[in-house]
Parts: structure tokens; sequence; C-alpha cells
């Protein structure tokens, strides 16, 4: 990676992050909390500025496929005159300032969400030096779908690894993303590893950004970026309890703390770095959150519906968390009729920004279901207990509060504890009836909240909400039925804690305030903070003494299989940048697909089961007709069968290296006929078919 392009990169990052601010401030221009307004604005400006630049583009894409020069154009030309006219609006061009950020004359509005976002940035980006390689889960699915988005001449995509087809997956939040790494020619192996750290920064800074948008304090929010970004679960301090090493504490087994489902949690996913929907979409998710309802103007209510669809085509199983943050969103400033009317503007309005995703092919949905297993006390307990326990508190103290009548106001508090344990005892389900309990308490205390108050309960409200989800209801999927609930627990659980995190903050002072039980709840509050410090702790203990010391993704090719790394740079420097190329297919979670990945390059047939996981059965015979056809490619020894194939496919280079020759023989396309070779190093070669 080049000196030139990491300072392009640092100059449109900032280009993008002044537009997203200026924008934001102008929006929320005569916000009575100026240097809330501010903070908020600084926090959330980098995604509010990546969104600005991308959409434009994407939008066309509905019609058809448009020259990716196009989508940079129009983008780049709308960001730029959203900054020109936010900046006039705000009188930075003229000699007047902005009466609400009259007050917020300081630095510290400015430098703290900085600092926060920085701070996070290098932290991850530390990590991702110690386990860089884009290899294992499904790294490799992720790195193919960002490398095509670099270098693809136009959109919509077409699918990394079934050549010829649209790709039918959710990848919106990779191309938001992508696009200042592309403008930067930043390589493949480097920009996957720089995004994970971005992509934490822009979650943590957007954690931040909720707080101080919704009357919290600068303390909550760092609280509320801290616990986000990094806080642990209850179960790596159960593993340390059980006498396992520091050393030893695995974070993949807390992801697997809910029986026969995925229990990820913020810290997991951004720690793993796989570019999954649901990790892109975080800091939009997070973003909306902190927005959805706040500003009372045309332009507010246009960014709510802009995020909202930002988030649904990023990824469509944030859509119950999101329509739930716009009700909780509309609800914080509003009554019940204004705050419906208001929900209902913001979809009508976010319809036209969702056209290229509603007309896009996605994986087909096979409908709802009731569910048969549960999430038991334990499970939940060591899974989000540290993230409910603040909001527990907080909803106590409030209903002892709310009636000034002493017996009055402890049988109210009383009250919802029981009927949370009554339901669990009657369902079965403990989820689903101290949820419901939690909720029906947040409903009686509405009417007398107000302000910061007011939304934290609602935002807590909404991720509890969403860990009842799926002890109700959950998505068909083709995984059996001992499965059935796995990825509506994953995505569900996933949103609830990126929700939980800044809510919990937002009500921290609420339960501190207590003055009878005051050394108690402190006493609890410290032990549970100590709770989650295992898992980080134990990350940082790996890392501070790692076998490698690596940006670049790719290293464990140059180590491993070095003629393949010397291909790929071969590909990335001479092929066309859609030019189709045959590699050896194998199993899922492999290195098959290697070339196409690292070079964004479309390949005939990738891992088999994605494929038919997002194309579904009617596709059965057309991803057995492509490994056939690649079959024929490596191992037929007629040439006209052989080059008939390859015409089908459209390839313009095959690749021999050590997984074609493990998978086909020691010489595999040998019936090459009027293909020439255009490389050979380290064992690997490249045949380019004529045309």
């Amino acid at each position: 990676m080049s000196a030139a392009s990491a300072t392009l990169l640092a100059v449109l990052l900032v280009g993008l992050w002044a537009t997203g601010t200026a924008v934001l401030l102008r929006i929320g221009r005569g916000d009575e909390d100026g240097e809330g307004l501010l903070d908020g604005a600084v926090a959330l400006g980098l995604p509010v500025g990546l969104v600005l630049l991308a959409f434009p583009g994407w939008l066309l894409t509905w019609m058809g496929r448009i020259p990716f020069v196009v989508v940079l154009a129009l983008g780049g030309a709308v960001a730029l005159a959203l900054l020109a006219l936010s900046v006039h609006g705000l009188g930075w061009l003229r000699s007047e300032r902005p009466s609400s950020l009259a007050r917020s004359t300081s630095l510290v509005p400015v430098l703290l969400p900085v600092l926060v976002l920085f701070g996070i940035f290098a932290a991850y980006l530390w990590l991702r030096l110690g386990w860089p390689d884009i290899r294992g889960t499904e790294k490799p699915m992720d790195l193919a779908v960002l490398s095509n988005l670099l270098v693809t001449p136009r959109l919509p995509l077409e699918d990394p690894w079934f050549a010829g087809e649209r790709f039918p997956y959710y990848h919106f939040g990779t191309y938001v993303l992508a696009l200042p790494f592309r403008l930067a020619s930043v390589p493949p192996g480097y920009a996957y590893n720089l995004i994970v750290a971005l992509v934490a920064a822009l979650a943590g800074a957007a954690a931040f950004g909720i707080v101080r948008f919704r009357g919290g304090g600068r303390a909550s929010a760092v609280c509320a970026a801290l616990l986000l970004a990094f806080g642990g679960t209850f179960d790596g301090a159960r593993q340390l309890l059980a006498g396992t090493p520091l050393a030893s504490v695995d974070l993949w087994t807390s992801s697997r703390r809910v029986a026969d489902a995925i229990t990820e949690w913020p810290l997991f996913t951004l720690w793993l770095g796989d570019l999954h929907p649901h990790a892109v979409a975080l800091p939009l998710l997070l973003a909306f959150a902190a927005v959805a309802g706040r500003f009372a103007t045309g332009p507010g209510l246009l960014l709510d519906a802009a995020l909202l669809a930002a988030v649904f085509s990023a990824n469509p199983w944030d859509l119950p968390g999101a329509l739930l943050l716009l009700g909780a969103g509309t609800l914080a400033t509003r009554e019940l009729k204004p705050a419906v009317l208001r929900s209902i503007a913001t979809l009508a309005v976010a319809f036209p920004f969702l056209l290229p995703a509603l007309l896009a092919p996605r994986p087909e949905f096979q409908g709802l279901r009731g569910v048969t297993g549960l999430t038991t006390s334990p499970e939940a307990f060591l899974h989000l207990g540290a993230l409910l326990l603040v909001p527990a508190l907080a909803v106590g103290i409030a209903l002892l509060r709310s009636r000034d009548d002493a017996e009055e106001s402890f049988l109210l508090a009383n009250v919802f504890p029981a009927l949370g344990i009554f339901l669990s005892i009657v369902t079965k389900r403990p989820v689903l009836g101290l949820g419901a309990a939690f909720l029906l308490a947040v409903l009686r205390l509405l009417p007398r909240l107000k302000g910061a108050l007011r939304f934290a309960f609602l935002l807590a409200g909404a991720g509890v909400a969403l860990l009842i989800l799926p002890e109700l209801v959950v998505v068909r999927d083709p995984y059996g039925e001992q499965l059935h609930r796995m990825n509506t627990v994953f995505k569900s659980y996933a949103a609830a804690a990126a929700l939980l995190a800044p809510a919990a903050a937002l009500l921290l002072p609420l339960a501190l305030s207590t003055r009878r039980a005051r050394w108690v709840v402190r006493g609890v509050l410290v032990v549970a903070v100590a709770g989650l410090l295992a898992h980080p702790a134990n990350l940082v203990r790996q890392r501070w003494t790692p076998s490698q010391r690596e940006v670049d993704g790719l290293t464990w090719m140059t180590r491993e299989a070095p003629g393949d790394r010397k291909a790929v740079e071969w590909i990335r420097e001479h092929a066309d940048p859609d030019a189709r190329i045959v590699e050896a297919v194998g199993a899922a979670y492999s290195d098959h697909g290697r070339i196409g990945a690292a070079t964004g390059r479309p390949i005939v047939l990738g891992w088999t089961n994605h494929q038919g996981l997002w194309r579904g059965g009617a596709a059965t015979d057309a991803i057995d007709s492509r490994k056939k056809d690649v079959e024929t490619i490596y191992r037929s020894g007629d040439p006209s069968i052989v080059r008939e194939a390859l015409l089908r496919r459209g390839a313009r280079y095959v690749v021999v290296g050590p997984l074609e020759r493990k998978e086909y023989g020691p010489d595999p396309f040998q019936e090459r006929g009027a293909a020439r070779r255009v490389f050979s190093a380290g064992g690997t070669e490249l045949w380019e078919v004529a045309r």
C-alpha cells in the first residue's frame, strides 16, 4: 500500500466526515442543546458522509447497469453540493455564528468524539495486526465482495462467485465502505483490515453520538462507546471462575451461549472481522438510532428516511430493529399521534431510497414459523445480563419515584418483577416473561418521562423487544428443526446488544442516583463491569506477543502459496476488471475461490453451499452445471469440449495452481487449445483463453 494511497484515503475520509458533520449541524440548526448537537454531529459525521456519497449513484442501479464512474461522480457532486449548502447555511461563510452553537466555543466538543473514533480505530487496527489473515470463517466470501466492489466497472454487482449473474446477497453496507478505498486505490488485502477497524470506530462513535444527540452527558457517551466496542459478556467471567486461564478464555464459546444458536455481540463481531451484512450495517443502525425522529424539520425527515433505507439495504434482518427505533425516536419527543404520523411519513419518504434493494435479487424469504426452542435463564444471563442490569435497576428506581405516596411506589416497584416471574413460570420462557414485564413497566412510566430518560427507556425497550422476538417467531431457513432458531436468535441478539449498550449508558446516571442503597448498587455495578473485562483482557493478552504484525490480509498466501500471490498481483495489474476466471471448486470455509476473492474478478463458481443458500433450490441445476464445466475444463481430454465449456462461461483466464492440482490431478487443464500461458511462478500458472 503506497504512501500516496494512504494519504488520499485519509483526505477522502476527513472530507466525508466534514460533509456529514456540516449536514447534521445544518439540519439541527436552532437546537437548544448546542453542545450536544455539535458532539453528536462530529461523532456521526463520517457514517452520514459515507451514505451521502453512496446513495445518489446507488439509486440509479434500479434502472439497470450503471458505469461505476457515473456512480462515483454523482455521489461526489451531491456530497460537495450538500457540504457547500450546509456550510453556507450555518453562516461559516459569513460573519454570523449559528445561535445554537454560540456556547460551543471550546475545542472539547470537537476533540472528544474525534478522540473516541480515532482511539477505537487504533485499538482495533492494533488487534488486526495480530490476526490479519483474510482466511477461515467466511472472510474469503466477504473479501470477494469487497474486492469486486473495488474494481467492478459497473453496478449492479456481478456475483463474484457466479460469473455472469447478479449478486443476490446484501452488499450495500460493503459498497458504502468501499467507495473511499476504491477512490484511493487501496489494495484489497489492506482495505479489508482497515475497513474492519473502521467499522468498529464508526460503531463506537455512533454509540457516543446517540447519547449526545439524546440529551446524555459526555461521560455517559464515552461509556456507551467503550461498552459497545470493548464490552465482553458474563460468559468470559464464567470461564475464568471455572478455572480457565485468561489466555484461554474462548470468545467463540461465548458466541454460542444459547443452545443451537449464534449469540454474537459487538466485541465478538468486530474482533472476528467477518464483513458480513450485520457487521457493516452496525454503524448505520446506530446512526439511525441517534437521529430517528430527532429533528422535526423537512431535512430531518429526509435524513431519517435515507438512513432507514440504508439500514434495510445493508441488512434486511435489521428491519425489526429499525422499525422499533423509528417508533422509539419519534415517541421520544412527541405524543402518540404526531409520532405515528412522523413514522408513517418517514416510511413513505424512504420508499424511493429502497427501490434498488427491493428490486434486486436476494435470498428467498421462506416465511415465518412458531418456535419450539427457548432461551434459558442462565443462557440469557451469561450473554446479556450485564447490558440488562442497568435498565433493570433504572426501571425499578423510576417506578419507586413515580408516586408521591411511599407505599404506592413500593407496591408498583414490586408488581412488575412479580408479573415477570409469573409470566416466566406460566410460559416456561423466562426471556419472554421478564422482557414483557419490562416493556409493560416502560409503558407505565412513559407519560412521566421526558428528555434523555424517555428516549433511554424507549431504546432499552427496543432492545428487549428484539430479545423477545425469537421466543415467539422465527424466520424459516433450510437449517433443519434443531437449528430453526439459529439465524433469528443470531440477528435479533446482535442488534439487541448494540442497542442496549447506549441505552445502559443513558440510564446509568439514574441507576447511580439512588441514595439509600447507593453502595449496594455501586458494588453490583463494579462487579458487573469486572465481569465484562475477561474477553477484552484475553484479546490484549493474546495480541501482546503476536506471531504477525501485518495489515495485509493476504500475507498467508505469500507464506504458503507464493505463486498464487504473484498470480493475484499479475491479474490485478494486467487483467480487465470484469475478466472472468476459472479456478478450483471446493468445500466452503476453505481456500477455494482464493484468486477471485483476492483480485475482485468474478469466477465461474465459488463455494457451492453459499450459492445454494443465496439462490435457493431452483439454482441447484445451474450450480451443478457450472461445477461440471469446471471439472470438464480441468479434466477433459477433448479440446473441443473444453473450449465449449470455456466459451459458455465467458472465461478469460484459467488458474493452474496447488489447489487445482490437488482437486483435479497433477497435470490439470491439459487440453489448452489456443490458450496461451501468460504467467508462471512458484508453481502457479495463468492461461489466457483465446477469444
